[in-house]
This record gives structure tokens, C-alpha cells and sequence, in this order.
């Protein structure tokens, strides 16, 4: 396929300039709520159910250390941003049973623009609802985690955007263009959300470091072959920062991201986080990652000394 234009320019410009890579998530199509566990928990889904989502089970009967409740141990007020219903995927129980301060959810937000098909709302609003997020907590440093929704299907296979910014050709019928150039356009304004939030959050004048990461690809039918990476589940990832990171190109899974950020941070906080950091080269890393997720989920909490 081709487009008329470039339909993520701020992504690609800070790709250019900072931390970027594939980063390996645990769904594709659908799931977002998996691929959000293992970025906040440093746990792999790999180690649960086939179709399991510890956000509607394992969470609903026990609390769970993540990056929240390990920033929040040393002083961080910890948000979650998210333009969609606070009780789909369980996410609100979800949210405060990994440790979170507040949940900004739809039903808070004041939300008047919406998708072509209105099915969602646009992204544009979290740029204020995350700074807002930040400014209620003035005397704090503060971790954000803003979930976007603009970019979801289902995607019209009829033409519905009569003028888009972006327009795509070479899809192999007319239905099949009509869902991409649908797609392609919300993922434009997607993109335009993200340049703001990087100049909003920069003119706070604070340090600051920001990580895009995609959850899933769309569902629209790919194949491995249709993809430059070959691979359905790799999604792109970039950390943005104003204190001056090496930028460090690498690929990685998804459960390894926030311990990645935080090392280069120098921040060695949380028993999940701390493992990935110190043992990820080491010859038992993944059967000593299953048996550690096990013990804090679901065994006598050897980990926490049983309490």
C-alpha cells in the first residue's frame, strides 16, 4: 500500500532521535488488557491459561505488586488516564488492586468529539486529563499511564471519511482500502495526540521521560508475510526524555519494557522489575521468572517472606 503522506510523522521523528525498537507483545487483533499487564507487572502471560486474562481472574481475588506500587514506595503519585469505560476489561478493580492512586476514566472526562463512526472517543482530550493527572499532585514526582482508544475497530469497509487528511491506495479490493485509509487516518490524528503530549508534558519544564508503545496490530486480516518484522506480535515502542538518555535501539518483550526504562533511570525498585534488570542473561532466567510470578500470584508469597 501507499499514502499520500506520511501518516506518523511525530512517531517516525522521534524514532529518529531516541530509544525506539519491536517491542514482543502477547496478543494480536485483540487483548490490550494482556499486553497492558505485562508492560505494569513485568510478568509474562506466557506463564498463564491459554486465553486468560489475569485482570478479570487472578486480580479479582488478589492484589498484585506492578510499577505502580513500586514507584509509589518512593514518593510517586501513580495515575491511569484512559478515554474509554473504567469497568471494560475489569480495569478499575484491576487498577487498584496493582496499587494505583486514581483512575481518570470516560465517565470523568467532559468528551465531545468522537470518531467518524462515533463508536470511540478521539484522542485529543488525554493530553489535558494526563496533565491534569500531573498537576494534582504538585508537591509529587508522578507516574502517568495514559491508554488511548482512538485507533481501535472495527474498521468500515465502506468509505466513511469523505475528505480524509490521508489517503491510501493498493490494497488488493476497494472494501479492504476503505477499512485501511479509515485506520490510517485515525492513526494520523493518533499521532498528532502524541506530538502534543511530548510538547506539553516539555513545557512543564520538569524531567520527564515518555514511552509510546502499541498494544496489538489491527484486526484486518495480516499475515506474517504482509509485515517487515515477519512477526504478528512485535509492535513498535519509543522513549522520548529531556534529560538526556542514550538513545539504545533494541528489541524487546513487553514484560521487560518498565524494567528497561527504570535501569536507565538507575531506579532498582520491585521484585519483579529488579529480577528482569539482574537476571535476564542468566541461564535460568525464564523457569525462575515462571516459579517467581507463581509464588506472588498464586503460592505462600516465598518472595515477600509470606507476607
Amino acid at each position: 500500500m501507499s499514502y499520500s503522506e506520511d501518516p506518523i510523522p511525530n512517531f517516525h521523528e522521534l524514532e529518529a532521535n531516541y530509544s525506539t525498537g519491536h517491542m514482543t507483545v502477547p496478543v494480536v487483533g485483540a487483548g490490550t488488557a494482556n499486553t497492558e499487564f505485562e508492560v505494569l507487572t513485568g510478568m509474562g502471560l506466557q506463564f498463564f491459561g491459554t486465553g486468560e486474562y489475569p485482570y478479570k481472574t487472578i486480580l479479582k481475588e488478589t492484589d498484585c505488586e506492578s510499577i505502580a506500587s513500586d514507584l509509589s514506595k518512593l514518593g510517586y503519585g501513580t495515575h491511569v488516564v484512559h478515554n474509554n469505560g473504567g469497568n471494560f476489561y475489569s480495569r478499575a478493580n484491576a487498577f487498584s488492586m496493582m496499587g494505583f492512586d486514581t483512575f481518570t476514566s470516560k465517565e470523568l472526562m467532559n468528551i465531545t468529539e468522537y470518531t467518524p463512526l462515533g463508536s470511540w472517543p478521539t484522542d485529543d482530550i488525554l493530553v489535558d486529563e494526563t496533565i491534569k493527572s500531573m498537576d494534582a499532585t504538585p508537591d509529587q514526582q508522578d507516574l502517568v499511564y495514559t491508554i488511548t482508544v482512538q485507533g481501535h475497530g472495527d474498521y468500515p469497509t465502506e468509505k466513511v471519511i469523505e475528505n480524509p487528511e490521508i489517503t491510501v491506495s493498493g490494497a488488493k479490493d476497494e472494501a479492504t482500502n476503505n477499512q485501511w485509509e479509515y485506520y490510517v487516518n485515525m492513526v494520523y490524528e493518533m499521532d498528532q495526540f502524541a506530538g502534543d503530549l511530548v510538547k506539553a508534558v516539555e513545557d512543564r519544564g520538569e524531567p520527564a521521560v515518555v514511552v509510546f508503545y502499541g498494544d496489538h496490530l489491527p484486526t484486518m486480516g495480516l499475515t506474517a508475510e504482509d509485515l517487515k518484522s515477519r512477526y504478528l506480535y512485535n509492535t513498535n515502542y519509543v522513549i522520548w526524555d529531556n534529560i538526556g538518555l542514550e538513545q539504545q535501539d533494541r528489541n524487546i518483550p513487553a514484560y521487560q519494557l518498565m524494567a528497561d526504562v527504570m535501569n536507565r533511570l538507575d531506579i532498582h525498585s520491585g521484585t519483579l522489575f529488579n529480577y528482569h534488570q539482574q537476571r535476564q542473561n542468566s541461564k535460568n532466567y525464564l523457569s525462575d521468572l515462571e516459579l517467581l510470578q507463581y509464588d506472588i500470584l498464586y503460592g505462600k508469597q516465598y518472595a515477600y517472606k509470606g507476607n
